[in-house]
């Protein structure tokens, strides 16, 4: 395998070189910002409102992510798909070698038989160390002084960012914590057999509830948090490469070539109002989340940046699936 071809590939079998780049490039999202200050106002129909700027990069994916709140319904898939390649060309200005590998979520992240360890050498691999992703153990505690050192969460953090809906919630602001629980025993992983169905399932909606039923499960098995905080795990990109990994499988099926096809590919969900609309925020930055129904503003696509440009649920850039190695 070639560092630098843009294949996206099981995260143990990458040289242990090419995940510490990948871990090294985490962090340093973390040391670079987005324009603006934590409390810049905008006037918004006559009312101003705090839309924050110098968000980090790596804290911007957890503020669209809270913000935009897209689950449950069949844009789940395609609107996670975009996120993940956004914060993937976001990774490769800091390394343009480095993909967004993935964790195949039928194997025990604590310990990944036949890894690759280096030196041609294979043998088992703890995902969850000091040296690539931090803490994994059964209690809940946070992922370790690495990520703490590098900003991802400060106990003495004042203000500390709170949980989205929060009174003072502010994308500018640090965690006081991040935590993470890895569940056991191993029978509560995906079954090989589950991701055959999911590939194997003949129309979009009934592959996607499958999909996003097992992602919630992996949720669960690592425990990152609810879904307004669990972006804020370096792990959760490594989740959901993997779903987005049975997607394009899934698309990618030979007899299926209409999977491709932006006007054919959700099948009877292609009449969604939301399938035929934008996607947010990086359409206007203007997005509504679809469980309680509130505004949000996101820069730099809002005000004052306004770099939104409109983009689609079935534009070809989020039909089209990124390039990955499937295990045979």
């Amino acid at each position: 395998m070639t560092l630098g071809d843009g294949i996206r590939r099981n995260i143990a079998s990458v040289d242990p070189m090419e995940r510490t780049l990948l871990r090294d490039a985490f962090m340093k999202m973390n040391r670079l910002k987005w324009n603006g200050n934590r409390d810049d106002p905008v006037t918004i129909n006559g009312v101003s409102h705090s839309v924050p700027g110098g968000v980090t990069w790596w804290f911007k994916q957890d503020e669209i992510h809270t913000v935009t709140h897209v689950h449950g319904g069949p844009e789940f898939l395609p609107w996670h798909r975009l996120l993940i390649n956004w914060f993937e060309d976001l990774l490769r200005v800091i390394d343009p070698r480095l993909s967004l590998h993935y964790w195949d979520w039928t194997e025990d992240p604590r310990n990944i038989l036949h890894a690759n360890l280096g030196g041609g050498r294979t043998g088992p691999l703890n995902l969850f160390t000091d040296d690539f992703m931090g803490y994994g153990g059964h209690a809940k505690k946070p992922i370790g002084p690495k990520w703490r050192a590098a900003g991802f969460y400060d106990p003495d953090a004042n203000p500390a960012r709170k949980g989205p809906f929060d009174d003072g919630y502010n994308a500018a602001d640090t965690p006081a914590s991040v935590e993470r629980s890895v569940a056991g025993p191993g029978s509560l992983l995906v079954k090989k057999s589950e991701d055959r169905a999911v590939v194997a399932a003949d129309e979009y909606l009934a592959m996607s509830v499958q999909l996003e039923h097992l992602h919630d499960n992996m949720h669960g098995y690592v425990d990152m948090g609810d879904r307004h905080t669990s972006f804020r795990d370096p792990f959760v990109f490594l989740l959901h490469s993997n779903v987005d990994r049975l997607f394009a499988r899934w698309q990618t099926q030979p007899r299926h070539k209409e999977r491709l096809h932006p006007d054919h590919v959700y099948g009877r969900a292609s009449h969604n109002r939301h399938l035929n609309g934008n996607i947010e925020p990086w359409s206007t930055g203007h997005s509504k989340d679809n469980e309680f129904h509130l505004d949000h503003y996101t820069r730099p696509w809002y005000k004052t940046e306004r770099l939104g440009v409109p983009i689609k649920y079935k534009d070809p850039s989020i039909v089209t699936p990124r390039r990955y190695h499937h295990p045979s």
